[in-house]
């Protein structure tokens, strides 16, 4: 099944971050080359922008080792063009 999603996103380096609203949750997605990460869910939108920024830094400086700036994301409402699928 395909629905639009519902929320924003930002780019952090090159992942890029998505807080979606579900029902009364936040789900918190990551996506990069090769790299798909999903967040736990969150109860607020502020939350989970918090946290997909903290998984982000996460990822790139724990994992990959990279050392890279700390740009402050600028979130931006999804577009239709951007697609979820839930089984």
């Amino acid at each position: 099944m395909f629905r639009t999603m519902s929320g924003s996103k930002a780019n952090y380096h090159y992942l890029t971050l998505f807080v979606i609203s579900e029902f009364n949750e936040w789900r918190v997605l990551l996506q990069g080359p090769d790299t798909v990460i999903q967040g736990t869910r969150q109860f607020s939108e502020e939350n989970a922008r918090r946290h997909a920024l903290d998984v982000a830094r996460s990822y790139i400086h724990d994992q990959k080792h990279e050392d890279l700036p700390e740009p402050a994301p600028d979130w931006v409402p999804c577009t239709g063009d951007n697609w979820l699928v839930w089984r």
